[in-house]
């Protein structure tokens, strides 16, 4: 029987060896990007500080148990069972931390009172010189008087302004008067001297001595509180 040889060249085989033994390429880069990924966000943070947390506090207890039983100590081991004692402690308090800014990110908007209460604006305008509302426009400051009873731990920005005919001076204090009567008319339907934030801010910006009914004005804006899960952990 005849055998039939076939014949590689030498340079083709090297080639094919080496491409299978070539290592394939790392990516570093990628990889440390996943990794990254991973361990971002306060949840992850938590997780990862109380990890720390019980290998340091391991470390104290065996040392513990050993100076109970006796077994043979010296200066150094003192203090890195100290150490890593407090080491647990700070670890611990990091993750605390982390966990309720997790939790704020998570839950801050379900802690309002009704769980829909949104930021109101409220604007009310004044005819030329005055400081009584444009129209009657009590109604929705009523409104907005209401909220605040409903809602004492929101406050209410007042801004009031006047338009740039007039003296400085005296329309500081037009702006003050109309400032006023709006104050006094949320306290009359309800809200608190405490929730007011008052502003009298005189001539709005704009042309000097131009009458503009847009900037006989009195705005207002709620102001919600920041929630704080653990407002108390330092």
């Amino acid at each position: 029987m005849n055998k039939q040889c076939i014949y590689v060249p030498l340079a083709v085989l090297a080639a094919t060896l080496a491409a299978c033994s070539a290592p394939p390429q790392k990516d570093i880069p990628g990889l440390s990007s996943g990794i990254d990924a991973a361990n971002a966000g306060h949840y992850r943070q938590s997780i990862y500080h109380e990890q720390l947390a019980e290998e340091k506090l391991a470390e104290a207890d065996k040392a513990l148990a050993n100076w109970k039983n006796g077994y043979y100590w010296n200066i150094n081991d003192q203090q890195k069972a100290k150490d890593a004692a407090q080491a647990a402690a700070q670890h611990r308090l990091a993750s605390e931390k982390e966990l309720c800014q997790w939790l704020t990110e998570v839950h801050s908007q379900n802690h309002l009172k009704d769980g829909s209460v949104s930021t109101q604006h409220t604007a009310v305008f004044f005819a030329d010189d005055s400081a009584t509302p444009y129209k009657s426009e009590e109604h929705e400051i009523a409104i907005l008087g209401s909220y605040l009873e409903t809602h004492p731990d929101i406050s209410v920005d007042i801004d009031a302004y006047t338009d740039t005919v007039g003296t400085a001076a005296y329309n500081q204090s037009l702006s003050e008067r109309r400032a006023a009567t709006v104050s006094q008319l949320l306290v009359k339907h309800g809200a608190k001297v405490q929730q007011l934030h008052v502003k009298a801010l005189g001539k709005a910006h704009g042309p000097d001595n131009t009458p503009d009914q847009q900037h006989r004005i009195v705005s207002m804006y709620t102001v919600h509180p920041v929630y704080a899960d653990c407002p108390d952990l330092k």
